[in-house]
């Protein structure tokens, strides 16, 4: 059963993912305990934008947690924390994501062959009044943009990764990143306008 994520921020002066991480690869007392604890959100929020669904992250965010921790020794303690974090996330999500399309695929082939294929459209734009509602309405358009395009979004947009450490992340050129988010703001821009009245036309953020 996952661990329930953290009701508020840390306070300013305790350690941050990086320190605890360290702390964890010296054999400190307490330290993994406490390194979970601090990454479970952030973590959760790879998940959700990787997946663009609150209950595939749900599900998605322990398998993360272990890989994570698995895993923390091939960290470079030269280069940044942050980056192999996220590329480590990335890596699982992309997992999970090939073996839900594959699943999803045999399913829509069997409910066509039964005459039973559903849409699924967005939410109506007149119950998207709650943040939840909100972030279910923005997962949902992520799930709306190709694979790529919501990876180097999350990214670069939601993460603050540079251009050059998506594309390291990604596998890519940094050229590519810049492309790919060009389309990703353009394509979450008409979606969320169309869906989410009050949003501002060019960020996508709540107006004032």
């Amino acid at each position: 059963m996952n661990k329930p994520l953290p009701s508020s921020d840390p306070p300013a002066d305790a350690p941050g993912p990086e320190q605890l991480a360290l702390a964890v690869l010296a054999g400190e007392p307490d330290a993994l305990g406490r390194w979970f604890a601090v990454e479970q959100r952030a973590v959760w929020k790879l998940c959700f934008g990787f997946l663009a669904d609150k209950s595939a992250a749900d599900d998605a965010l322990q398998d993360a947690m272990l890989r994570l921790n698995d895993r923390l020794r091939t960290w470079d303690t030269r280069r940044s924390y942050r980056a192999w974090r996220n590329t480590v996330v990335l890596n699982l999500c992309r997992d999970r994501i090939r073996r839900a399309t594959a699943r999803s695929d045999a399913e829509e082939r069997a409910a066509e062959e039964a005459g039973d294929a559903l849409a699924r459209p967005l939410p109506d734009p007149a119950t998207a009044a709650t943040q939840g509602e909100i972030r279910d309405a923005l997962g949902q358009a992520l799930g709306r943009l190709a694979q790529r395009e919501r990876e180097a979004f999350l990214l670069v947009e939601l993460e603050g990764l540079s251009t050059r450490e998506a594309a390291d992340a990604l596998g890519v050129g940094a050229s590519t990143v810049r492309s790919l988010l060009t389309l990703a703001r353009r394509r979450l821009r008409e979606i969320l306008r169309a869906h989410v009245p009050g949003l501002c036309p060019d960020t996508g953020r709540s107006a004032p």
